[in-house]
Protein backbone atom coordinates (compact mmCIF):
# COMPACT_ATOMS: atom_id res chain seq x y z
CA UNK A 1 0.00 0.00 0.00
CA UNK A 2 2.85 2.38 0.74
CA UNK A 3 4.37 1.77 -2.72
CA UNK A 4 1.07 2.53 -4.44
CA UNK A 5 0.66 5.74 -2.47
CA UNK A 6 4.07 6.89 -3.71
CA UNK A 7 3.31 6.05 -7.34
CA UNK A 8 -0.05 7.84 -7.54
CA UNK A 9 1.33 11.38 -6.85
CA UNK A 10 3.95 10.88 -9.58
CA UNK A 11 1.28 9.81 -12.08
CA UNK A 12 -0.83 12.85 -11.17
CA UNK A 13 2.20 15.15 -11.50
CA UNK A 14 3.14 13.76 -14.93
CA UNK A 15 -0.45 14.02 -16.20
CA UNK A 16 -0.71 17.60 -14.91
CA UNK A 17 2.54 18.67 -16.59
CA UNK A 18 1.50 17.14 -19.93
CA UNK A 19 -1.89 18.84 -19.75
CA UNK A 20 -0.25 22.19 -18.94
CA UNK A 21 2.16 21.83 -21.86
CA UNK A 22 -0.74 21.18 -24.24
CA UNK A 23 -2.69 24.16 -22.91
CA UNK A 24 0.29 26.51 -23.13
CA UNK A 25 1.13 25.50 -26.72
CA UNK A 26 0.54 28.31 -29.20
CA UNK A 27 -2.33 28.20 -31.65
CA UNK A 28 -2.02 28.71 -35.38
CA UNK A 29 -5.61 29.86 -35.87
CA UNK A 30 -6.20 33.57 -36.50
CA UNK A 31 -6.50 35.31 -33.12
CA UNK A 32 -8.14 38.53 -31.96
CA UNK A 33 -5.47 41.10 -31.09
CA UNK A 34 -3.28 44.01 -32.13
CA UNK A 35 0.16 44.22 -33.72
CA UNK A 36 2.54 47.18 -33.94
CA UNK A 37 5.42 46.99 -36.40
CA UNK A 38 8.57 48.89 -37.31
CA UNK A 39 10.10 48.51 -40.79
CA UNK A 40 13.40 49.39 -42.45
CA UNK A 41 13.41 49.16 -46.24
CA UNK A 42 14.91 50.16 -49.55
CA UNK A 43 12.50 51.74 -52.06
CA UNK A 44 12.88 52.26 -55.82
CA UNK A 45 10.48 53.80 -58.37
CA UNK A 46 11.20 53.62 -62.12
CA UNK A 47 9.75 55.07 -65.32
CA UNK A 48 11.64 52.96 -67.91
CA UNK A 49 10.55 54.99 -70.95
CA UNK A 50 12.05 58.20 -69.50
CA UNK A 51 15.00 56.69 -67.59
CA UNK A 52 13.64 58.18 -64.38
CA UNK A 53 14.65 56.54 -61.10
CA UNK A 54 13.67 57.61 -57.58
CA UNK A 55 15.25 55.67 -54.73
CA UNK A 56 15.13 56.05 -50.96
CA UNK A 57 15.72 54.29 -47.66
CA UNK A 58 12.43 54.29 -45.75
CA UNK A 59 11.53 53.99 -42.09
CA UNK A 60 7.97 52.80 -41.53
CA UNK A 61 5.45 52.02 -38.82
CA UNK A 62 2.36 49.91 -39.18
CA UNK A 63 -0.58 48.64 -37.16
CA UNK A 64 -2.87 45.65 -37.62
CA UNK A 65 -6.04 45.05 -35.64
CA UNK A 66 -7.60 41.59 -35.94
CA UNK A 67 -10.97 40.29 -34.80
CA UNK A 68 -11.69 36.54 -34.91
CA UNK A 69 -15.42 35.82 -34.93
CA UNK A 70 -15.00 32.32 -33.45
CA UNK A 71 -16.33 30.41 -36.47
CA UNK A 72 -13.08 30.56 -38.50
CA UNK A 73 -14.02 33.92 -40.03
CA UNK A 74 -11.95 36.99 -39.21
CA UNK A 75 -11.63 40.69 -40.07
CA UNK A 76 -8.53 42.89 -40.16
CA UNK A 77 -7.74 46.60 -40.36
CA UNK A 78 -4.24 47.61 -41.51
CA UNK A 79 -2.57 51.02 -41.45
CA UNK A 80 0.98 51.77 -42.60
CA UNK A 81 3.09 54.93 -42.91
CA UNK A 82 6.62 55.18 -44.34
CA UNK A 83 8.94 58.17 -44.71
CA UNK A 84 12.39 58.88 -46.09
CA UNK A 85 14.58 61.17 -48.18
CA UNK A 86 14.84 60.21 -51.85
CA UNK A 87 17.28 60.69 -54.69
CA UNK A 88 15.96 61.57 -58.17
CA UNK A 89 17.80 60.66 -61.37
CA UNK A 90 16.39 61.69 -64.76
CA UNK A 91 16.61 65.25 -66.08
CA UNK A 92 19.67 65.75 -63.90
CA UNK A 93 19.73 64.62 -60.29
CA UNK A 94 18.22 65.84 -57.05
CA UNK A 95 18.89 64.67 -53.49
CA UNK A 96 17.17 64.75 -50.10
CA UNK A 97 13.62 64.84 -51.47
CA UNK A 98 11.02 64.27 -48.71
CA UNK A 99 9.14 61.13 -49.74
CA UNK A 100 6.28 59.42 -47.92
CA UNK A 101 3.26 57.20 -48.34
CA UNK A 102 0.49 55.67 -46.27
CA UNK A 103 -1.58 52.56 -46.90
CA UNK A 104 -4.99 51.76 -45.37
CA UNK A 105 -6.74 48.39 -45.75
CA UNK A 106 -9.83 46.55 -44.56
CA UNK A 107 -9.79 42.75 -44.95
CA UNK A 108 -11.98 39.72 -44.30
CA UNK A 109 -10.89 36.09 -44.44
CA UNK A 110 -11.46 32.49 -43.37
CA UNK A 111 -9.22 29.90 -41.68
CA UNK A 112 -8.86 26.43 -43.22
CA UNK A 113 -7.15 24.17 -40.67
CA UNK A 114 -5.21 21.23 -42.10
CA UNK A 115 -4.35 19.26 -38.96
CA UNK A 116 -4.23 15.95 -40.84
CA UNK A 117 -1.47 17.20 -43.16
CA UNK A 118 1.10 18.03 -40.51
CA UNK A 119 -0.75 20.92 -38.93
CA UNK A 120 -1.01 24.24 -40.73
CA UNK A 121 -3.58 26.91 -41.53
CA UNK A 122 -4.39 28.46 -44.90
CA UNK A 123 -6.35 31.69 -44.53
CA UNK A 124 -7.47 33.31 -47.81
CA UNK A 125 -8.54 36.94 -47.55
CA UNK A 126 -9.75 39.89 -49.59
CA UNK A 127 -10.97 43.43 -49.00
CA UNK A 128 -10.23 46.98 -50.11
CA UNK A 129 -7.05 49.08 -49.98
CA UNK A 130 -6.14 52.76 -50.33
CA UNK A 131 -2.56 53.96 -50.91
CA UNK A 132 -1.45 57.60 -51.02
CA UNK A 133 2.10 58.69 -51.92
CA UNK A 134 3.52 62.22 -51.87
CA UNK A 135 6.71 63.18 -53.70
CA UNK A 136 7.76 66.60 -52.39
CA UNK A 137 10.16 67.29 -55.26
CA UNK A 138 9.62 71.00 -55.90
CA UNK A 139 12.92 72.73 -56.69
CA UNK A 140 15.66 72.30 -59.30
CA UNK A 141 17.76 69.38 -60.47
CA UNK A 142 21.51 69.60 -61.08
CA UNK A 143 20.85 70.23 -64.80
CA UNK A 144 18.73 73.30 -63.99
CA UNK A 145 15.41 71.60 -64.76
CA UNK A 146 12.53 72.81 -62.59
CA UNK A 147 10.99 70.03 -60.52
CA UNK A 148 7.48 69.84 -59.08
CA UNK A 149 5.49 67.98 -56.44
CA UNK A 150 3.56 64.85 -57.37
CA UNK A 151 0.97 62.77 -55.57
CA UNK A 152 -0.25 59.28 -56.34
CA UNK A 153 -3.42 57.58 -55.12
CA UNK A 154 -4.29 53.90 -55.62
CA UNK A 155 -7.57 52.21 -54.77
CA UNK A 156 -7.06 48.47 -55.07
CA UNK A 157 -8.50 45.03 -54.36
CA UNK A 158 -6.19 42.78 -52.30
CA UNK A 159 -6.52 39.02 -52.82
CA UNK A 160 -4.19 36.83 -50.80
CA UNK A 161 -3.59 33.86 -48.56
CA UNK A 162 -1.79 33.45 -45.24
CA UNK A 163 0.07 30.21 -44.46
CA UNK A 164 0.67 29.64 -40.75
CA UNK A 165 2.47 26.70 -39.13
CA UNK A 166 4.05 25.74 -35.82
CA UNK A 167 7.82 25.53 -35.60
CA UNK A 168 7.61 24.20 -32.03
CA UNK A 169 5.33 24.68 -29.01
CA UNK A 170 6.24 28.36 -28.64
CA UNK A 171 7.30 29.50 -32.12
CA UNK A 172 5.43 29.72 -35.43
CA UNK A 173 6.02 30.90 -38.99
CA UNK A 174 3.53 33.05 -40.93
CA UNK A 175 3.93 33.64 -44.66
CA UNK A 176 1.63 35.90 -46.69
CA UNK A 177 1.21 35.90 -50.48
CA UNK A 178 -0.90 38.70 -51.99
CA UNK A 179 -2.03 40.02 -55.37
CA UNK A 180 -3.37 43.58 -55.55
CA UNK A 181 -5.70 44.47 -58.42
CA UNK A 182 -5.65 48.19 -59.26
CA UNK A 183 -9.20 49.57 -59.36
CA UNK A 184 -8.32 53.22 -59.83
CA UNK A 185 -5.12 55.25 -59.80
CA UNK A 186 -4.96 59.06 -59.75
CA UNK A 187 -1.79 61.07 -60.42
CA UNK A 188 -1.63 64.80 -59.68
CA UNK A 189 1.34 66.69 -61.16
CA UNK A 190 1.74 70.25 -59.86
CA UNK A 191 3.45 71.66 -62.96
CA UNK A 192 2.67 75.20 -61.84
CA UNK A 193 5.56 74.82 -59.38
CA UNK A 194 7.96 74.39 -62.30
CA UNK A 195 6.58 77.45 -64.15
CA UNK A 196 3.69 79.73 -63.08
CA UNK A 197 2.08 79.67 -66.55
CA UNK A 198 1.83 75.87 -66.58
CA UNK A 199 -1.37 74.16 -65.39
CA UNK A 200 -1.58 71.28 -62.95
CA UNK A 201 -2.54 67.93 -64.47
CA UNK A 202 -4.62 65.09 -63.07
CA UNK A 203 -4.34 61.74 -64.84
CA UNK A 204 -6.22 58.50 -64.27
CA UNK A 205 -4.74 55.00 -64.28
CA UNK A 206 -6.93 51.92 -64.59
CA UNK A 207 -4.47 49.18 -65.49
CA UNK A 208 -1.96 47.75 -63.06
CA UNK A 209 -1.30 45.35 -60.22
CA UNK A 210 0.74 44.84 -57.09
CA UNK A 211 2.40 41.84 -55.43
CA UNK A 212 3.32 41.33 -51.78
CA UNK A 213 5.29 38.63 -50.01
CA UNK A 214 6.25 38.49 -46.35
CA UNK A 215 7.43 35.85 -43.89
CA UNK A 216 7.37 36.48 -40.14
CA UNK A 217 8.99 34.23 -37.53
CA UNK A 218 6.95 34.60 -34.34
CA UNK A 219 8.19 33.88 -30.81
CA UNK A 220 6.23 34.88 -27.72
CA UNK A 221 4.77 38.33 -28.49
CA UNK A 222 7.54 39.27 -30.92
CA UNK A 223 8.00 38.54 -34.61
CA UNK A 224 10.62 39.40 -37.23
CA UNK A 225 11.03 38.77 -40.94
CA UNK A 226 11.53 40.09 -44.47
CA UNK A 227 8.94 41.53 -46.84
CA UNK A 228 8.74 42.64 -50.48
CA UNK A 229 6.14 44.88 -52.15
CA UNK A 230 5.95 45.42 -55.93
CA UNK A 231 3.74 47.63 -58.11
CA UNK A 232 3.46 47.60 -61.92
CA UNK A 233 1.29 50.39 -63.35
CA UNK A 234 0.58 51.04 -67.04
CA UNK A 235 0.26 54.35 -68.92
CA UNK A 236 -2.45 56.70 -67.70
CA UNK A 237 -5.03 58.43 -69.86
CA UNK A 238 -3.98 61.53 -71.81
CA UNK A 239 -5.15 64.99 -70.73
CA UNK A 240 -4.93 68.13 -72.90
CA UNK A 241 -5.13 71.71 -71.64
CA UNK A 242 -4.77 75.09 -73.34
CA UNK A 243 -2.59 77.85 -71.92
CA UNK A 244 -1.93 81.40 -73.10
CA UNK A 245 1.56 82.89 -73.03
CA UNK A 246 2.13 86.39 -74.45
CA UNK A 247 -1.32 86.22 -76.10
CA UNK A 248 -0.42 83.00 -77.88
CA UNK A 249 -2.42 79.84 -77.16
CA UNK A 250 -0.61 76.57 -76.64
CA UNK A 251 -2.08 73.10 -76.24
CA UNK A 252 -0.31 70.95 -73.67
CA UNK A 253 -0.80 67.20 -73.48
CA UNK A 254 0.31 65.14 -70.48
CA UNK A 255 0.14 61.54 -69.32
CA UNK A 256 1.69 59.48 -66.54
CA UNK A 257 4.10 56.94 -68.07
CA UNK A 258 4.17 53.26 -67.18
CA UNK A 259 6.12 52.70 -63.99
CA UNK A 260 7.10 50.09 -61.45
CA UNK A 261 7.94 50.26 -57.78
CA UNK A 262 9.73 47.79 -55.52
CA UNK A 263 10.23 47.99 -51.78
CA UNK A 264 12.14 45.33 -49.82
CA UNK A 265 12.96 45.38 -46.14
CA UNK A 266 12.72 43.82 -42.72
CA UNK A 267 9.99 44.16 -40.12
CA UNK A 268 10.01 43.80 -36.34
CA UNK A 269 6.60 43.58 -34.66
CA UNK A 270 5.02 43.22 -31.23
CA UNK A 271 1.59 41.64 -30.68
CA UNK A 272 -0.69 42.31 -27.74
Amino acid sequence: MRKESKIIPWVVAIFTSVTYAQDSSITIATQTGNTLGLTFSGYQYKEPSLDVVISAPLLGVDYTGTYAFGNDWFAKADARYAYGFAKYSGSGTQNNIPYSYYDLRGLVGYDFNFTELGGFVLAPFTGIGYRYLFDNQGGQTTSGANAYNRSSTYVYLPIGVTHRMKVNDTHKLETVFEYDYLIQGTQVSQLSQAAPYLPNFTNQQTSGYGLRLSSMYQFDAWSVGPYVTYWNIQNSNTVTQTITVNRVNYRLTAYEPANNTIEAGIKVAYSF
